[in-house]
């Protein structure tokens, strides 16, 4: 079941174990959330800035490949600001893809709300009339445990640990990490960790930080989960579910030929004239 705690730290089952699949191209809708606090009405200026910033997001994301994208437009109450960004595997199609996949979901799911948040598999997409850019966000948490459960559980959750640790010192300095280590029972342990690249390294490190907490609350003992809220993303398995990069290496440059040094005693002259002689005599 996907699990969310809200700003009211109530608990919801809301849907099934099995997600539906929005795009053929790859992208996988997860959960969305819509702050019914304050509401636009369909002719109203915030939804006509909300259709501005959102039709921004998708030009820069059909002309760039960054796979972070931002936008603010209006003033006041009828202010948009409006964020999506794209797991750093995901291929930049499948990118795109999912920013129209996630667009049209808040169009649907959320029509009137002037704040909503809507993750998929590959990306997530936020807009509020509030500031989002460079703010931890933590809230809503959402999470679904895999229902295995470890056979090791000690064993298991000490090569979790860190492996997550190691994870979360990369991601808070680059945004994103995945990696595995091998786990009890021949396993492998796969993780990825992300958070929102407008974020700088200590709250993207405190953002990761709760997400792990959690864990011992929600999936002790899971041998997979994903755990999200606006700011980052956690997901954890027994199996490859991300992107491997190979990176090659560059093939090692040989060392400079050194300049012939001419004997001690002789001028350079001297020398380019000996090999002058030495190469007459051999024709």
């Amino acid at each position: 079941m996907i699990i969310v705690i809200s700003s009211r730290t109530s608990l919801f089952i809301l849907c099934s174990i099995v997600i539906c699949s929005v795009s053929v191209l790859g992208s996988e809708y997860f959960y969305h959330t819509c702050n019914n606090n304050a509401n636009f009405t369909r002719n109203s200026l915030f939804k006509t800035n909300l259709d501005t910033a959102q039709a921004i997001l998708m030009s820069d994301a059909n002309t760039s490949n960054s796979g972070f994208y931002s936008a603010s437009v209006g003033n006041g109450s009828d202010r948009v600001n409006a964020l999506v960004y794209c797991r750093d595997d995901v291929k930049p199609d499948i990118c795109r893809s999912c920013i129209k996949d996630s667009i049209n979901k808040s169009r649907e799911a959320c029509p009137s709300t002037k704040e909503a948040d809507v993750w998929y598999t590959e990306c997530v997409l936020r807009y509020s009339n509030a500031s989002i850019s460079n703010n931890l966000d933590t809230l809503p948490l959402v999470y679904l445990p895999n229902p295995g459960n470890a056979s090791d559980m000690d064993q298991f959750n000490k090569v979790l640990r860190d492996l997550l640790d190691e994870l979360k010192g990369q991601a808070s300095q680059e945004t994103f990490a995945s990696g595995n280590e091998s786990g009890p029972g021949f396993s492998t342990i796969y993780g990825l960790m992300q958070c929102s690249p407008d974020l700088s390294s200590v709250p993207c490190s405190n953002c990761l930080d709760g997400l792990m907490t959690s864990i011992y609350s929600c999936c002790g003992g899971k041998v997979g989960a994903r755990i999200y809220n606006p700011s980052c993303q956690l997901r954890y398995e027994t199996y490859l579910f991300y992107n491997e990069t190979i990176v090659e290496a560059p093939p090692p440059q040989l060392p400079p030929t050194p300049l012939p040094v001419p004997p001690s005693g002789k001028s350079i002259n001297q020398l380019f004239s000996s090999i002058k002689l030495l190469f007459c005599s051999c024709f």
